[in-house]
Parts: C-alpha cells; sequence; structure tokens
C-alpha cells in the first residue's frame, strides 16, 4: 500500500458520523416503563430520559400511552435514549 492510499483510509476513518437519527418504539408496559425497539432490544427506565408523561391516565385510571408508538432519539453511543414524543 502507498503512502497515499495510507493516509486516504487514515482520513476516512476519521470522519464524523452522521450523527444520532431518530428511531421508533413501542410501549409495552407501564408503570415501570418498558419500550421495545427491536425484537431483542427492550429498554427501561434506567435507558430513558422522557420529554412527555408517558405515565398520564385518563379518567378510569388507565395509561393512555400503553401500546402506543414514541419517538426516541438515542445518544451517549446509542447507550440512552431521550423520549421525544408520541407518534398521532
Amino acid at each position: 500500500m502507498n503512502g497515499i492510499t495510507e493516509l486516504a483510509k487514515l482520513l476516512k476513518e476519521r470522519e464524523n458520523s452522521d450523527g444520532y437519527t431518530p428511531m421508533f418504539g413501542t410501549v409495552i408496559e407501564l408503570p415501570n416503563t418498558k419500550i421495545r425497539i427491536s425484537d431483542k432490544v427492550i429498554l427501561t427506565d434506567s435507558h430513558l430520559t422522557l420529554c412527555i408523561n408517558l405515565k398520564e391516565q385518563n379518567a378510569d385510571s388507565e395509561y393512555i400511552n400503553l401500546g402506543k408508538t414514541v419517538v426516541l432519539l438515542p445518544y451517549a453511543n446509542s447507550q440512552k435514549f431521550i423520549v421525544i414524543g408520541v407518534v398521532i
């Protein structure tokens, strides 16, 4: 490998990633929050920061967001997520 090719590879490795992109998940359990984002990944309270009240209840004390799709923004190397909203 010549020097120019090696330099190009090193520069390519240093390029910034595209950043974090929103993801979607489904609220599968409340009040102990559990959000499924894939067949194998379930997020709990320790993984989440909330911008909305997921545990909101109606007049019959039912959780209104249970079973709904939420929008998540990953951070901390995709180890934590911000819940930014519920899909209507």
